[in-house]
């Protein structure tokens, strides 16, 4: 932990980043607080959190899947560090490897659990102190994965995808607050997410045929990620804060984030286009007769 002090001006910001003990995480912390910014950052372990004690952050044990009253205590005594919480960045979460039917129900609650509810956790924990201010930012973490699914990370894209659509309907529900919400949709950065996948227990061999490419190239694709991590948090830091490459600009709901982010989400809506252009003639002719 750091020492607890009020944060001393408007231009100065209050984070409160989860998930800080390694990638985007931890180099948004890093980003914020060369900002000169205040950071609360969190991870399962503060033990982990000891690098970003020392550049200055203030540092607390969190898990998102927390129950509702633990989680709203731990807020109320961060809140009280700096005096209130400016952005609020969900980036907590990990990646289920395995297709469907190999990933037992256990599997596929732990993945929602963190991937999803902790989302809806910190949310509810966190804004009612935003509404108060009618100010803040919440910054969810999202991925590429959410704009099409693939065999063998499918649950995982399962949990972008929701998340994504938590984030535009919130973003409508606290807009006129004057609170922003936008999704950061990720694409390949050199961190260690490849390399903490959790993979499902079960194996089938008959899906095989479909999954092990996906397996060996994202096995192969571990430490040659094109996306510098660094670079993304400071353009993070800046967009939040509308600093710098930000300045002037209203976050949109979701970013496709990184060049492959960009390319992967201009294929998959070329994708889906093509499938409407397909089919709109037949599934377009059943309104009831009396309608236009």
């Amino acid at each position: 932990m750091a020492a607890s002090t009020t944060a001393s001006s408007s231009s100065q910001k209050v984070w409160f980043i989860t998930g800080c003990s390694s990638g985007i995480g931890r180099e948004l912390a890093l980003a914020a607080l060369a900002r000169g910014d205040k950071v609360i950052a969190t991870a399962r372990s503060a033990a982990k959190l000891d690098d970003l004690v020392q550049r200055g952050a203030h540092t607390v044990a969190l898990d998102v899947t927390w129950a509702d009253d633990v989680l709203h205590k731990t807020i109320v005594d961060a809140v009280a560090v700096y005096g209130r919480i400016d952005i609020l960045v969900n980036n907590a979460g990990y990646v289920l490897q395995g297709a469907m039917e190999e990933c037992s129900a256990q599997e596929v609650f732990d993945l929602f659990n963190t991937n999803v509810f902790g989302v809806l956790n910190m949310v509810r924990a966190v804004m009612p102190y935003l509404r108060a201010q009618k100010s803040g930012v919440v910054a969810n973490i999202g991925s590429l994965a959410a704009w099409r699914s693939h065999a063998t990370t499918g649950m995982y894209c399962a949990t972008k995808f929701a998340t994504a659509g938590i984030t535009e309907g919130l973003r409508e529900e606290v807009a006129h607050l004057g609170i922003e919400v936008t999704s950061i949709d990720l694409g390949s950065f050199r961190t260690e997410l490849a390399a903490n996948m959790v993979v499902s227990k079960r194996n089938i061999p008959e899906l095989d045929a479909a999954t092990n490419p996906v397996r060996e190239f994202l096995s192969s694709l571990h430490g040659k990620q094109p996306g510098d991590p660094v670079k993304a948090a400071k353009l993070i830091s800046e967009l939040l804060t509308k600093t710098g490459r930000g300045a002037g600009r209203t976050l949109p709901p979701r970013l496709a984030f990184g060049k492959d982010s960009v390319a992967y989400v201009k294929d998959a809506l070329e994708r889906s286009q093509k499938m409407l252009d397909e089919w709109s003639d037949i599934v377009s002719t059943t309104n009831h007769d009396d309608t236009a």
